[in-house]
């Protein structure tokens, strides 16, 4: 089953700034299924691992972006599954891609390895440099650790009502909860139609400000430690939240951030001693194009 509207779980996988977004190590939740097929904490990791910095850093920014790229995985999953069916991957078609694909994994893989840094970089120094040089870049938004209720009611297309039976649990719960606050954590166990963070009392963990979705966030400035926030509608159905704690906005410490700090600076050390390898084999072995030639296998244009 789907996580509610997904956003609130993955932008907590994105909360960190390292590389690669940050995947809880201890657990290999699932976080969406289609039929009987699942994706995984653990795939997901996975798939960030393979794809660009430049496409990481998109993800990171953009928690919708994220939840349809773990939908697209799904689908992937779905036509994969039809396709090993059909023996598809016996195909000549299939055989020629592999081929294709084979020499650009050699040549990019080759590329890291030349361009990966010394081993022990980098050292406390240059740690130490870096955290000085951009602290204030290290700014951490104001957060907000959450649980919630949810209530699965996928948002009705124009001209159809609204799930009646829904809206009257999340009624129900809300007039409970407003009656015993405190018994949020055992409704949530008992009610909660997410079920990974229903087993944790509803508990979703820390999320950045920035980084939770929209129609939560316009409702966390009216609440204070151990609120719990009115039904809240979302396109997959209603949201009870309850505030767990808040953390303001601070700059961590060097020793906090120390993992993903060296990350980055391996990344960027990589890129740099990639980009001059490039160059100078460039230089030894220059590159000519016959652009009368090239010019002959543009698409002809169509009226």
């Amino acid at each position: 089953m789907f996580f509610p509207d997904k956003t609130l779980f993955l932008a907590a996988l994105l909360a960190c700034s390292g590389t690669v977004p940050v995947l809880a190590q201890e657990t290999d939740e699932v976080i969406g299924s289609v039929g009987a097929l699942e994706v995984r904490v653990g795939d997901v990791r996975e798939n960030l691992a393979a794809l660009g910095e430049p496409e990481r850093e998109a993800l990171r920014r953009d928690p919708a972006a994220f939840s349809q790229y773990v939908r697209a995985l799904l689908v992937q999953r779905l036509v994969l599954r039809e396709a090993m069916g059909a023996e598809w991957d016996k195909s000549a078609a299939v055989a020629e891609r592999m081929r294709q694909l084979r020499d650009g994994v050699v040549a990019n893989t080759w590329l890291e390895s030349v361009g990966a840094p010394p081993e022990g970089y980098p050292t406390e120094a240059d740690l130490a440099a870096a955290y000085d040089a951009n602290r204030e870049s290290f700014l951490q938004p104001k957060s907000w650790h959450l649980a919630q209720i949810f209530v699965a009611a996928p948002r009705p297309a124009e001209g159809e009502s609204e799930p009646a039976e829904a809206a009257a649990k999340a009624t129900r719960l809300a007039a409970a909860l407003a009656e015993n606050p405190q018994s949020f954590a055992t409704l949530a166990a008992q009610e909660s139609e997410e079920p990974a963070s229903a087993a944790k009392g509803g508990e979703i963990g820390w999320l950045p400000e920035d980084r939770i979705h929209p129609a939560i966030r316009a409702v966390l400035p009216g609440l204070t430690l151990g609120d719990i926030s009115a039904p809240v509608r979302m396109d997959d159905g209603w949201h009870l939240v309850r505030v767990l704690d808040i953390r303001e906005a601070r700059i961590p410490t060097l020793e906090q951030i120390r993992e993903p700090l060296a990350e980055r600076l391996r990344v960027e050390r990589a890129r740099a001693g990639t980009e001059t390898y490039l160059s100078g084999l460039l230089r030894e072995h220059p590159i000519a194009i016959n652009e009368m030639v090239l010019s002959k296998l543009l698409p002809e244009e169509t009226e």
